[in-house]
């Protein structure tokens, strides 16, 4: 079912979209008058001239306006009855940015930011999803779905090859702020809540053998190679870089904190077989002699994952404790001092990548184990709650994803004004980004 019914509150950035949407159409003369005509007229209404181009069309560009209304549809989980939207279809594929970043333009839910392929390469776009307008907003030559992190004030950084770019959404300004050094590679920026800093990690440039075609095939061999990582944090004001760490280990998962812009939290990789210290924190306070620390001290039999910012600024993760035959799970919040910590143990399995909603009272993960024998959890998005000690797990819709690649992972995230859930899947064979509305679940 098409439908463009699924937000019915009236929208106070109106004004303030058809703003952006007018200056996408003077940007460069790409867009046509009756595209210009479109974007004048109010949300939903039908244009007086020849439509924009429909959304399967290639030969994009950037500040290109697509019509893709035709490709949002709604449907209802058999199982749970909550109303779920997909926001793009066709025979290509569509990626959110990485859980740690939001990919939401405003303070609402109807302005959708994603990576998607449709010209032949992956580009980022921004979808309106009242009028089912899609802008271009990159056209890059070597942009990836790990590469790209969006800042809740329209501040748009990417990677396009070892540029590292500042892409503000209102006016399209963009510019180059970063270059990666020859012979390393860079991914996952991460920045502040208010734009202003970006930091991310590059590491060296090695080649694997263990190489399968299958997701984590090459982690622990990586991992002993023991790459040379740098830490960077980028003032997207002025262009300055800081180098704010380095080790001859592989970094990843580098998040600075969405207010203390002096604050990086990063973590080993290689796989919880090899890495018995995953979180780490580094503070640019710290002017002689700075150290990273480590965050949650592990203990042997233990491993970490999924760290994440809440929006307060404390820390989310989940570990695992095994002790002979025993295994347990727990869902964890921590301060970025390490001061203070509260564990709540989960009935079955992880719950995979996990995000807060705006004041921590629900998290959201892309798995839904409710027991320990449950073998259908890996299917489900679950709404999470931290009540005395233990984990509610409620399950919130079907994800269907194969789990086979990054960009198959779910990764869900709230909307800005907690009634929306963000996620990937590949259920129709190609990558697409859906929206789950939590107030429907039954």
């Amino acid at each position: 079912m098409k439908s463009t019914s699924f937000f019915h509150s009236s929208h106070s950035t109106t004004s303030g979209r058809r703003s952006f949407l007018k200056q996408v159409v003077a940007w460069g003369g790409i867009a046509t008058c009756a595209q210009a005509d479109l974007l004048a007229a109010p949300l939903g209404s039908k244009p007086s001239s020849s439509p924009p181009e429909k959304g399967r069309s290639l030969g994009l560009g950037r500040g290109k306006l697509l019509m893709v209304k035709e490709d949002i549809v709604e449907s209802k989980d058999q199982v749970t009855g909550v109303r779920v939207l997909r926001l793009a279809g066709g025979d290509f594929d569509n990626v959110h940015p990485y859980f740690t970043s939001t990919s939401f333009f405003g303070d609402a839910a109807d302005q959708v930011v994603f990576f998607s392929n449709r010209s032949g390469r992956f580009e980022l776009y921004l979808l309106e999803i009242h009028s089912g307008r899609l802008v271009q907003l990159t056209e890059g030559s070597e942009i990836s779905p790990s590469g790209a992190c969006l800042g809740r004030t329209g501040q748009l950084f990417y990677f396009d090859g070892p540029e590292l770019h500042c892409l503000k959404i209102e006016g399209m300004k963009d510019q180059v702020l970063y270059r990666v050094p020859t012979g390393f590679e860079a991914h996952l920026p991460t920045c502040t809540a208010d734009g202003r800093y970006v930091a991310f990690a590059y590491k060296e440039r090695m080649a694997q053998s263990t190489e399968t075609n299958r997701i984590y095939s090459t982690m622990a061999e990586t991992y002993f190679q023991r790459p040379r990582s740098v830490i960077m944090r980028i003032d997207s004001s002025n262009g300055e870089a800081v180098a704010a760490w380095g080790e001859q280990t592989w970094i990843s998962h580098v998040i600075i904190h969405p207010t203390d812009p002096n604050l990086i939290l990063f973590c080993h990789e290689g796989g919880s077989t090899n890495v018995t210290q995953r979180m780490w924190t580094v503070d640019l306070n710290e002017h002689l002699a700075r150290q990273a620390k480590p965050l949650y001290l592990q203990r042997p039999g233990e491993s970490c994952v999924h760290e994440y910012f809440t929006r307060q600024g404390d820390v989310g993760f989940q570990y695992t404790l095994e002790s002979g035959a025993q295994r347990e799970e727990f869902n964890a919040f921590i301060r970025p001092n390490g001061t203070w910590i509260r564990q709540y143990r989960l009935p079955g399995a992880r719950a995979g990548h996990m995000q807060s909603n705006s004041d921590n009272s629900l998290v959201v993960g892309d798995s839904g184990y409710l027991g320990p024998g449950d073998k259908e959890g890996n299917r489900y998005m679950a709404l999470m709650t931290h009540v005395n000690g233990r984990v509610g797990v409620r399950r919130l819709c079907q994800h269907r994803s194969s789990w086979k690649t990054q960009n198959s992972h779910p990764h869900p995230v709230f909307s800005p004004d907690d009634k929306w859930v963000l996620f990937n899947s590949d259920e129709r064979g190609h990558h697409n980004v859906y929206m789950a509305e939590l107030a429907s679940i039954r």
